[in-house]
């Protein structure tokens, strides 16, 4: 199977970030900090339940699904998927179709002329390569190896690759959402002011195995109930004790 181009970008990134790691203002992970994430995780499931698994999705349509959910709200990425589906109903009729009649179908997304071109790509990238528009095989490599080749195609980043294995294919992969770097900042899990990518890297080493989707899930439904950008709500919060926020130890 030929390489994507770009290819061995994912393993640059995680050297990179080993190499890095001793500049962090604080030593790399321990198993205190491990055992805070674990606690982290089981008040969460006694608070919103054990999340159960749905059933997975369709590599490709999960990949083409998180290009339109980027930068916009739930909603209107649903709606520019329903469009884009109505109007182009095979990949293979997306794929053939002008870049322009993406765009028009998505437009309700945002940023419809750079995610149209994005789709229309990957979806020539994969046929070119594997002779069809399926990505099924991905669920079967190794972590590392899916991730660098989801992360090779243009407008496919770390956490929507992420999204794509734990939700498409149930692997134990933790993806960082808006919510969870904020979260895990202000817990102490990573350091204050990291990249959305660096906590991703960072959690890999902490998340309790088998508790990926479990942590994912509820960090996010615990950052939309309470742990707001702005005006967290303190009073009962279930981290409190956790919290290096609510003591004044970090800033955002």
């Amino acid at each position: 199977m030929p390489a994507p181009s770009r290819s061995g970008e994912w393993r640059t990134a995680v050297r990179s970030y080993d190499t890095r790691h001793s500049r962090f203002a604080r030593p790399a992970p321990g198993p205190a900090l491990r055992r805070k994430v674990a606690r982290i995780a089981a008040t969460l499931e006694g608070v919103y339940g054990i999340p159960q698994p749905g059933r997975n999705e369709r590599v490709l349509d999960s990949l083409i699904g998180c290009i339109l959910s980027q930068n916009t709200n739930d909603l209107n990425s649903y709606r520019a998927w329903r469009n884009l589906r109505r109007r182009l109903p095979t990949w293979r009729k997306c794929a053939e179709a002008p870049v322009e009649e993406i765009r028009d179908a998505i437009r309700v997304g945002g940023l419809a002329p750079v995610k149209s071109r994005q789709i229309k790509d990957i979806l020539m990238r994969i046929k070119a390569i594997r002779g069809a528009y399926n990505l099924q095989f991905v669920c079967d490599m190794a972590i590392d190896d899916a991730f660098e080749y989801l992360t090779a195609m243009k407008g496919v980043g770390v956490k929507t690759a992420a999204v794509v294995l734990l939700f498409a294919c149930g692997r134990d992969v933790f993806p960082v959402d808006t919510h969870i770097h904020r979260i895990a900042q202000r817990l102490g899990l990573v350091r204050e002011g990291a990249a959305r990518d660096e906590v991703f890297y960072a959690m890999r080493d902490l998340v309790p195995k088998g508790k990926a989707l479990s942590l994912h899930i509820n960090l996010i439904r615990f950052g939309r109930d309470r742990c707001h950008k702005r005006g967290p709500d303190h009073d009962g919060c279930p981290l409190r004790r956790s919290c290096l926020y609510v003591r004044g130890l970090v800033k955002h």
